[in-house]
């Protein structure tokens, strides 16, 4: 898709809907019972992060309407809204709220059946199920492993990532949580040189990593459609 004012357009809704949902979702939300000192959600919810979510999603839009294809836009906006909204949740707090994960996985079904009207099929849905499943048993692979190496919010968004990637193809799919974990890794060996301890946000990178995949992907392949 590279229509201009088709680009602009979704950009716009992507922004508006965005800017119109952030702090009403943050000031309702639930603080975990084992927060801690950890930021509250509510206090989120200035001026600034607002802007920059906004900037960011329709960010995401623009990069998502100019390397991938139509049947894939309903999935591919559920990252641009409510991906970029968990990540950006997730560089504030380093937690992702459960509700919103568990809108984002809602939403993600329902692009899916958006998507038939723009010519998906049953096999695409299928490797988009498949797509959701192996990226949630690979963080949860490597959660178990690492012992709590990164938050389970991690584990729970990772299929909304997967089930957009794997929409358009099994390249996207690999590639996106290889540079994710590529990213992941380059923010954490910053964190070391620089001497910071403690956790950090995790999905701004796997986030990252997908929409790198897909412009890589876009200017070496043209369609990665496999």
């Amino acid at each position: 898709m590279n229509d201009v004012g088709v680009i602009a357009m979704t950009s716009a809704i992507t922004g508006l809907v965005v800017a119109l949902t952030v702090r009403p979702v943050l000031s309702r939300l639930r603080e975990p019972a084992d927060a801690g000192d950890k930021i509250a959600y509510r206090e989120l919810a200035t001026p600034r992060f607002v802007l920059g979510c906004t900037v960011l999603a329709m960010a995401a839009a623009v990069v998502s309407q100019t390397t991938l294809p139509v049947q894939v836009q309903p999935q591919w906006m559920v990252l641009a809204t409510c991906g970029v909204f968990l990540a950006a949740i997730d560089a504030g707090t380093t937690w992702l709220p459960l509700r919103v994960t568990y809108a984002g996985w809602a939403l993600m079904a329902l692009a899916c059946v958006v998507s038939l009207a723009f010519g998906a099929g049953s096999r695409d849905l299928l490797r988009i199920i498949l797509g959701a499943a192996i990226a949630w048993g690979l963080y949860y692979a490597i959660w178990a492993v690492t012992r709590g190496g990164f938050g389970f919010g991690d584990v729970r968004f990772a299929p909304v990532l997967g089930a957009a990637a794997a929409s358009q193809s099994w390249t996207l799919l690999i590639w996106g949580l290889t540079l994710g974990t590529v990213v992941g890794a380059a923010h954490g060996m910053t964190r070391l040189l620089r001497r910071q301890r403690g956790g950090f946000a995790y999905a701004p990178s796997m986030l990252a990593g997908h929409y790198l995949a897909a412009i890589a992907l876009h200017f070496s392949l043209g369609d990665p459609k496999l």
